[in-house]
């Protein structure tokens, strides 16, 4: 039998008892998918009108249109904190929790802006294919896409454009796969 005493372990505990409510604070970061869903999605309260309201609407048809039509999912999330998460980890933990494409052939992509610079944190643009996507776009395309589709665009203002430049090259890909 082995006995080991409260004040030996009640320090262990204690930092297991941190890190679990460290990694629930943090999932909070994560907004609950919108009700209804929707594909593009807004959370900035800094940039509200990062897209106007009919150039939302009008990637949102697009990628609707491209979701019934190829079963491949393409989200669009703008957040103003990624909540100490890399943009990697914050793109895939959305995309795992909102379940962005079919789960049994992991075909989504999401596509992160984080477009405000604030305390010390810069800008972020990232691209997260699932798994079933990454053959036809694996991290190389994705950069490639955020270097000459998305950020020559947005350094000019225009952020419709360059989403609609990306999620067109997105689709091609992913209708090969």
């Amino acid at each position: 039998i082995i006995n080991i005493s409260l004040k030996k372990i009640f320090p262990f505990l204690c930092a297991c008892l941190f890190v679990c409510i460290q990694g629930f604070a943090q999932d909070d970061i994560i907004p609950p998918v919108p009700d209804p869903p929707k594909l593009v999605n807004n959370f900035s309260k800094e940039l509200p009108d990062f897209l106007s309201a009919s150039q939302q609407q009008a990637l949102e048809n697009k990628l609707v249109a491209f979701n019934n039509s190829t079963s491949n999912q393409i989200v669009i999330v703008i957040v103003d904190d990624l909540g100490g998460y890399a943009p990697y980890e914050y793109a895939s933990r959305l995309g795992n929790k909102w379940g962005v494409g079919q789960q049994k052939i992991k075909n989504g992509i999401v596509i992160l802006i984080k477009p405000t610079e604030s305390d010390g944190n810069r800008r972020e643009v990232f691209i997260s294919p699932s798994a079933g996507l990454q053959g036809a776009i694996p991290d190389a395309a994705t950069s490639r896409i955020v270097s000459n589709e998305i950020l020559p665009q947005f350094k000019k203002g225009n952020f419709y454009e360059g989403l609609d430049r990306a999620t067109n090259v997105l689709m091609s890909l992913a209708k090969a796969e």
